[in-house]
């Protein structure tokens, strides 16, 4: 442990007298405490040097405070109890600083993500990127947003990659400062048109079957008439996909070996198709009865096509705004959300859904969730606003939309989410995650740095094993210390940390 050693078996010391109160009855320690208001600065945080030059030893009274931990710097932060604090779900933590303006976010709502030659790459409505002047489009190599060229003259709605190049799409006709009808690609260098581009917003784009697929609000592509909201590319001109749909495509990707397209549309190659429907290369086919509504995104998980939009049934069943297909059938995700799921993706073994909601599971969920296969949970406290795309970079999800905070933070149209998913192995307690996975003093010397250490010591890699108490309020504080303590040197011994969740 570095810092003082003679604190740090001070606090030791104290916080085996705090595990154990009915010992400390027993004359112990005096029964008289001192308030935790004798050592607290005006910012809230634990005067350690005051409490050392004027020698105190004893017990400290923590009632009628409420303690939080700094997110920035993981010190413990008393206030009264009762009043509300800045950090308002123990899982903010996850939510990455640095994305306020000018530093590192946008000036309007970031529409889409996607990553290309190991950067990511967001686009939307801005017009900058980090401070710097980029035109609806911006990359990100994990310190700094750079412009790719002069980008477009107008949103950019949705990204992809194809035969190397960055694939854009959306409501722009120029891209580089040369002509671009609503799609371009970016070879690294330049941007350059495909074809004669498409004759109106282009929304979703995909590859499959080694063409690129686009869908939107057109009806011709490359001169073609007929392509009818969506079509194909091959690297050198654009192609049909049966007689195409009767209304708008938003949403595409491949499951079982078949290109899926979910919009607005109620008819897919002339045939009756709601809102979504499956090519296998030739023919378009239905998803059983399709849905009742919009199908704005799809994604496959758990080998499973799952669907979010503004639906509330799904193959004639009740379906709140989300639902999975087997191939078979379609079956809800719990309770589904109380309003539009906008985006999808997986990070690790989750599902992640982002959208207009505000609960998920009937459990609230500003505007971003994460279902584990059996039940949703919400990303800490989510954002202030819509959740408009999802992607993975660097091994953390991204997400960008309308908001301004993620996790309470300032996060400007783009935020970052680091937790690890399931992280907590067995039992709680393992607070320094070394690879034994047992739970014993280095544990409890792990966690006294991080919340009373000179400098203070890193936070723990998993949270749900430094709340070794398992409590409901999920914060790492005193009380785990006291936990582990007792059981590790209790007199009895107290009871083993929980189970993992």
């Amino acid at each position: 442990m570095s810092g003082s050693p003679r604190l740090c078996v001070a606090l030791l010391c104290l916080l085996a007298i705090l595990a154990a109160p009915a010992r400390a009855q027993n004359g112990v320690v005096g029964s008289q405490k001192t308030s935790a208001n004798e050592f607290i600065l005006p910012d809230g945080r634990f005067d350690l040097e005051a409490a050392r030059r004027v020698g105190f030893s004893g017990s400290l009274e923590f009632g009628g405070f409420d303690v939080r931990l700094d997110p920035t710097t993981g010190e413990p932060v008393l206030s009264p109890a009762g009043v509300n604090s800045v950090e308002s779900h123990p899982d903010d933590i996850y939510w990455a600083e640095g994305f306020s303006q000018p530093v590192a976010g946008m000036n309007h709502h970031v529409e889409a993500l996607t990553v290309y030659d190991k950067k990511l790459i967001a686009g939307g409505y801005f017009t900058t990127a980090g401070g710097i002047a980029a035109n609806h489009i911006a990359c990100w190599d994990g310190s700094t947003w750079q412009p790719l060229g002069t980008g477009m003259n107008n949103i950019v709605y949705c990204l992809t990659v194809y035969n190397g190049d960055l694939i854009a799409g959306g409501d722009f006709t120029t891209a580089g400062g040369v002509a671009a009808n609503h799609i371009a690609r970016w070879d690294g260098m330049t941007w350059q048109p495909l074809a004669s581009g498409t004759n109106s917003n282009v929304f979703v784009l995909t590859v499959y079957d080694d063409k690129l697929v686009a869908g939107g609000t057109f009806t011709a592509a490359g001169g073609i008439i007929g392509t009818n909201y969506i079509a194909a590319w091959d690297g050198a001109a654009w192609s049909t996909l049966g007689s195409g749909m009767n209304e708008r495509v938003f949403a595409l990707t491949v499951y079982d070996n078949e290109l899926i397209a979910g919009g607005v549309f109620t008819t897919a190659g002339g045939a009756s198709a709601n809102r979504i429907a499956a090519w296998d290369g030739f023919v378009w086919s239905t998803l059983s009865s399709g849905m009742n509504e919009r199908v704005w995104d799809v994604v496959v998980y758990d080998d499973k096509l799952i669907a979010g939009g503004i639906f509330t049934t799904a193959g004639g069943t009740s379906a709140n705004r989300i639902a999975a297909w087997d191939g078979a059938a379609w079956s809800t995700l719990g309770a589904g959300m109380n309003n539009i799921v906008q985006t999808l993706t997986v990070y690790g073994s989750e599902l992640i859904a982002g959208g207009t909601f505000t609960t998920a599971g009937g459990m609230s969920a500003n505007y971003i969730a994460a279902w584990d296969g059996s039940a949703w949970s919400a990303l800490g406290s989510g954002m202030n606003y819509y959740t408009m795309s999802l992607a993975v970079y660097d091994n953390g999800l991204m997400a960008g939309g309308a908001f301004t905070t993620a996790g309470e933070k300032p996060s400007f149209y783009i935020g970052r989410w680091d937790k690890p998913a399931g992280c907590c192995i067995g039992s709680r307690g393992n607070a320094n995650n070394d690879p034994d996975d047992k739970v014993n003093i280095s544990d409890v010397s792990f966690l006294l740095e991080f919340l009373f250490g000179i400098p203070t010591g890193p936070a723990p890699v998993c949270w749900e094993e430094g709340n070794a108490n398992g409590d409901l309020d999920e914060k790492v504080n005193v009380s785990d210390v006291s936990y582990l303590l007792t059981y590790l040197f209790g007199i009895p011994t107290g009871p083993a940390p929980p189970a993992c969740p």
